[in-house]
């Protein structure tokens, strides 16, 4: 099937992730030249893997690393910051050539205490969310142990925004913190899934005093801050995610959505030009999405188009 990305590809260059922490090539580990305003303490590189789409049950992988300072962390593909760290150009065919054969990023990220204490910001390109962070998960602690990376580790049960998640958390580690917007318990978070089964992070290394910058970049970071402006670009959870579920389901239409702010209308699909003519390829596919709101229905505001 063929797809018309171009605007979309445009998009996606000029909103890229900030260009934070280092390398984490398996030659070098060379610290960011940046400033940093804090550096990690604590690093844990989990294996995220996920269903992407509900039409598509096979699963995507990507190694994504949680990086712990004295008073904030992140959380992104170590992937995307070996792309940054090369000084490539995300989505570049040379920057596709990375290290880390049977892993693909993902184009979230986490960072938690930054710029804001007490908050924590979810981005994907030029979506972001803002949470606060005390209370955002009611856990239930269970009964059950297990050793994960040679840490002893205790269950935790949550529902959360349409998902209910079974974490594995370590008493040792004492961060309160873990992949994703995950946190909350008396220590790390090695491994989470929730009960789908369609999204889980495992817990691959645990690294101390590693030193990795924890950067937030004002200059040319549109999915975390403004160009020249201390204001956050932010939406709702929930608009965040008709966002994410538009981005898998018309890609046209959705980079016509984030270029302007006349939200979500009409019913572009892909196309491609075939003999002068102008023929649909609308994509269609459902995206599983960290948070679920069951009152997003694409499928109802974007019928599928008969390709003629």
């Amino acid at each position: 099937m063929y797809k018309l990305q171009t605007m979309f590809v445009l998009a996606l260059l000029t909103v890229l992730l900030p260009a934070t922490g280092t390398s984490c090539s398996p030659q070098t580990q060379r610290k960011t030249q940046q400033k940093a305003s804090d550096h990690a303490l604590l690093s844990v590189t989990y294996e995220t893997i996920r269903q992407m789409t509900e039409e598509d049950t096979r699963k995507t992988k990507d190694l994504m690393r949680l990086d712990i300072g004295s008073h904030a962390s992140q959380f992104r593909s170590v992937i995307i910051e070996w792309v940054l760290d090369k000084g490539l150009v995300y989505g570049s065919p040379t920057s596709l050539n990375h290290p880390f054969t049977g892993y693909k990023w993902q184009h979230e990220q986490v960072v938690k205490n930054l710029p804001k204490a007490g908050y924590l910001y979810f981005t994907h390109g030029r979506i972001s969310t803002r949470d606060k962070i005390e209370g955002l998960f009611d856990w239930k602690l269970c009964k059950g142990e297990k050793t994960i990376c040679g840490y002893p580790c205790k269950k935790a049960t949550t529902t959360f925004r349409g998902r209910t998640w079974t974490a594995w958390y370590a008493p040792s580690l004492p961060y309160s913190d873990g992949p994703w917007k995950l946190g909350g318990l008396s220590g790390v978070i090695l491994e989470a899934a929730e009960a789908e089964g369609k999204i889980t992070f495992r817990c691959k290394k645990v690294e101390r005093d590693t030193g990795y910058g924890i950067v937030l970049v004002k200059h040319n970071s549109t999915p975390m801050l403004r160009m020249e402006s201390d204001g956050l670009d932010v939406y709702s959870p929930q608009r965040a995610a008709e966002l994410l579920m538009l981005e898998q389901w018309d890609q046209i239409a959705f980079s016509d959505v984030m270029m302007n702010t006349h939200g979500i209308e009409g019913n572009k699909t892909n196309y491609v030009v075939k003999d002068g003519k102008r023929i649909s390829i609308p994509s269609n596919q459902t995206a599983v999405l960290y948070e679920y709101f069951s009152d997003i229905d694409m499928k109802k505001q974007y019928p599928p188009t008969i390709v003629k």
